[in-house]
C-alpha cells in the first residue's frame, strides 16, 4: 500500500469521526437546553417548602449584605451616630481617604521620608522598646530576667530609638528654626501667621 494513500485515509477516517463526535455533542447540548427551558417554563409547586424559604423580592429591589450595610452615607441623627458606634472611645474617625496607601503624598526631601518611616517604627515598637526598658533598669527582678530583656532591646530594628527622630519643619524639610508646637520653621510660620491661616495665633499689639 502506498503510504501517502494511507496517510489520506487515515485524515478523512479522522475527519469523520470528528464530525461525528460534534454533531453527538450539538445535539446533546441542544437537548439538554430544551430540557432546561421546558423546566423553566413549567409552574412551580404551589406550597412548596423552596417557595416559602426564598425571600420575596422584585426586579428592581436588590438584597444588600450585611458587610456593605453601612457603607453607604447616614443622616446626621443621635440614632445613627449610636449606630455607627461614633459615640464610643475613641472618638477620632480615621477618614478612608487620609489613610496610608490611598493619598499621594510629595515630600520635600528624601530626609523626610526618611523621618517618616523612622516615626512609623517608634510608633510600633514604642510600647515593647518601654517594657523592655522597664525591665532591664529594674534591680528587683533576677539578673537572668534583666540580661534577657537587654539582649532582646539590643536586638530590637535600628530605627526604633526615639532619638533618630528628626524635629524638621513639615513643608520644606528645615532643621533649623523650627516652632515646634507648630512643626514649622519661622518663615513659614510667620507667613501663615501673617494670613490668618494658623490657629491659635494672634499678632502681638501693644
Amino acid at each position: 500500500a502506498n503510504p501517502s494513500m494511507l496517510r489520506a485515509l487515515t485524515g478523512g477516517m479522522r475527519a469523520a469521526c470528528s464530525r461525528l463526535l460534534l454533531g453527538g455533542t450539538n445535539s446533546a447540548a441542544l437537548s439538554s437546553r430544551a430540557a432546561t427551558t421546558d423546566a423553566a417554563a413549567a409552574p412551580p409547586p404551589s406550597g412548596s417548602a423552596e417557595e416559602e424559604a426564598l425571600p420575596l423580592t422584585t426586579e428592581d429591589e436588590t438584597i444588600v449584605p450585611e458587610e456593605t450595610a453601612y457603607s453607604h452615607k447616614e443622616k446626621y441623627s443621635a440614632a445613627n451616630i449610636a449606630k455607627l458606634k461614633m459615640d464610643q472611645y475613641p472618638f477620632y474617625v480615621e477618614r478612608e481617604w487620609w489613610k496610608k496607601g490611598k493619598r499621594m503624598t510629595f515630600w520635600a526631601t528624601w530626609r523626610q521620608l526618611r523621618d517618616v518611616n523612622r516615626r512609623e517604627c517608634v510608633q510600633e515598637t514604642g510600647e515593647q522598646r518601654m517594657r523592655l526598658k522597664a525591665l532591664k533598669w529594674n534591680t528587683v527582678l533576677p539578673q537572668a530576667i534583666r540580661d534577657a530583656a537587654a539582649e532582646e532591646l539590643h536586638n530590637m530594628p535600628k530605627y526604633s530609638r526615639p532619638r533618630l527622630v528628626l524635629n524638621m519643619c513639615m513643608f520644606t524639610g528645615r532643621q533649623r528654626g523650627k516652632i515646634k508646637p507648630y512643626r514649622l520653621n519661622r518663615h513659614l510660620f510667620r507667613k501663615y501667621a501673617d494670613h490668618s491661616q494658623l490657629c491659635g495665633v494672634q499678632r502681638a499689639m501693644w
